[in-house]
């Protein structure tokens, strides 16, 4: 079945000749038509059918197209209405437009012209009630997670996901920054038999390994100076729920060896302490690192990289599947749509321009660059002027906020993390703080990355 086969049509002339040739035509393009040879007939029809698009004759006798189109909005408010007319005046076309009517345009009709109109009317009809839907299922599920795609690979992914949920094995999860590695690792948690019990997400990048160790483990009292009462650690907190240790790869080398040791014996021992404590817990893993490469220079241990790497679950970066831009562009018009505003949809214009870039941010980017968009158009849908300046007329070229380099496929991982982190902080005006948010991470995990490009000798400042 075509995707036209499934639009519906109310086609409305008080001129026989013109109701059958226009019909017919539309019929011909795989369009599914309803006829009303007046006014009267067509406000019946609306009454009891469902259509995605009418097109009405202005002048009829008993109700005109004024009247149809105002019924068309009060009964449907997503609806759009062609208004077509063969007396076309500077008034009616005015009085039209007020109405909400989606075109104006004068007899004798031009069926090339009309068919461009249907595709641009009911693309937006469509897009209206997407976003409508996203918002009633967002609102009616606010903590189950959704992770949007339907490009092939997502769709195996979520395949996957759906499967390994079920399982309690370890699962390492790699994916650039901003690609949604805690979004699979909390779907995997929702859908999983331990969704009752804590999921508890761990920045290994954010703290220094004397910190993490107490914050893992926990301590007993008087372990060191100022401990002044026993302190249970994230890992004991989490017993019979799902860890995730984020940003793995950032993790010293120290503590990866007391971490291969809780994996392999599920027990844990608190600072200052000597009793063994069993935990049941099921860790996830993600990193947009290359592990078997840092394994390669010694910053990552080989057997806990096998330990971790029961099953790899890898989320292709967002212009590896620019199909699902238009879905998560949609998503995120519902996400950060107001209740009490209407609907917002975007351009073809403006959605052009997001489909040729390369987002090297990914989906975290484009959710923020719909975020300041909305708050820029007001009550009006998304236009090519209201997305950030760098990107118009650069497709792939830009980024937002500004970012010279461009993302280069025959570059290794890490390469292209390095330049993405060195041109944000550049534009930043080497503000750590600012460009750490803009990247979507926290200012330590930043300073680590730094210190790491300094250390092999690159030139951060």
């Amino acid at each position: 079945m075509s995707k036209e086969s499934t639009i519906r049509i109310l086609l409305v002339d008080d001129e026989i000749i013109n109701l059958q040739n226009v019909g017919h035509f539309l019929e011909h393009n795989g369009y599914q038509v309803t006829t009303a040879a007046n006014g009267s007939d067509a406000i019946n029809q609306l009454n009891h059918g469902v259509f995605d698009l009418v097109i009405t004759d202005l002048k009829m006798g008993d109700v005109d197209g004024v009247e149809v189109l105002k019924t068309a909005k009060e009964l449907h408010p997503q609806i759009e209405v062609i208004v077509v007319t063969g007396y076309a005046t500077i008034n009616s076309a005015v009085e039209a437009m007020a109405q909400g009517a989606f075109y104006y345009m004068a007899k004798p009709i031009k069926l090339q012209e009309l068919q461009t109109l249907i595709v641009q009317a009911t693309e937006k009809t469509m897009l209206r009630r997407e976003i409508s839907r996203l918002k009633q299922r967002i609102m009616a599920q606010p903590d189950v997670t959704q992770f949007i795609g339907q490009n092939p690979e997502i769709l195996k992914l979520k395949d996957s996901i759906a499967h390994l949920a079920q399982l309690d094995c370890n699962i390492l999860i790699t994916g650039e920054t901003g690609t949604g590695k805690e979004l699979v690792a909390r779907t995997i948690y929702e859908l999983s038999p331990r969704s009752t019990h804590r999921f508890l997400p761990i920045n290994c990048g954010a703290m220094n390994e004397e910190l993490i160790l107490n914050e893992l483990f926990g301590h007993d009292k008087d372990a060191f100076t100022g401990a002044g009462k026993m302190r249970q650690g994230l890992l004991e907190s989490a017993s019979g729920g799902v860890v995730l240790l984020d940003e793995i790869g950032e993790m010293p080398l120290a503590m990866q060896v007391k971490l291969l040791r809780v994996l392999q014996e599920k027990k844990i021992i608190r600072l200052g302490g000597t009793t063994e404590i069993h935990i049941d817990i099921r860790i996830l893993a993600a990193t947009n690192r290359d592990l078997p490469k840092e394994i390669e220079k010694g910053l990552f241990r080989q057997d806990l990289y096998y330990r971790l790497n029961v099953v790899t679950l890898h989320i292709p970066p967002l212009r590896e599947r620019r199909d699902d831009i238009p879905l998560l562009v949609n998503y995120f018009l519902a996400k950060y749509s107001s209740q009490d505003t209407q609907n917002h949809t975007m351009s073809s214009e403006a959605l052009r321009c997001l489909e040729q870039y390369d987002f090297p941010g990914n989906a975290r980017e484009l959710e923020n660059i719909i975020e300041r968009s909305l708050a820029l158009c007001g009550d009006d849908d998304i236009q090519l002027s209201h997305l950030p300046s760098e990107l118009h007329g650069h497709g792939r070229q830009a980024t937002s906020p500004p970012v010279e380099q461009q993302i280069n496929t025959k570059k290794s991982l890490e390469e292209n993390e390095r330049e993405y982190i060195l041109a944000v902080l550049r534009n930043a005006g080497g503000n750590k703080t600012q460009a750490a948010k803009i990247i979507g991470i926290d200012r330590v995990s930043l300073w680590r990355k730094l210190k790491r490009f300094e250390s092999k000798g690159f030139d951060i400042s």
